[in-house]
């Protein structure tokens, strides 16, 4: 059982991960086109470029993007290798 829930939190965090990839990318396509790479710092941190961001939001149709899911994201799967490694321990 704690198997299978180590599993689920790794798999949630990895597809936490995906979208919050998915939501950065949509969201500086939207302001910067096809310069959208020029904003990687903002993917994983907010910087004071990055702070812009919320300005410009107010012309995208994309919600502003929060580099909080991607830690989230990083979270939830160390936390699911963890519960993982410690079932394995316990058998």
């Amino acid at each position: 059982m704690i198997t299978r829930l180590g599993n689920f939190l790794a798999l949630l965090g990895v597809a936490a991960f995906i979208a919050a990839t998915g939501w950065w990318i949509a969201f500086f396509y939207d302001i910067l086109g096809g310069e959208f790479q020029v904003a990687r710092e903002c993917f994983y941190w907010t910087t004071e470029l990055c702070v812009l961001k919320d300005s410009a939001g107010l012309f995208s149709d994309v919600p502003v993007y929060q580099p909080e899911l991607l830690w989230a994201s990083g979270a939830l799967f160390a936390a699911g290798v963890c519960v993982r490694l410690y079932g394995l321990s316990r058998a």
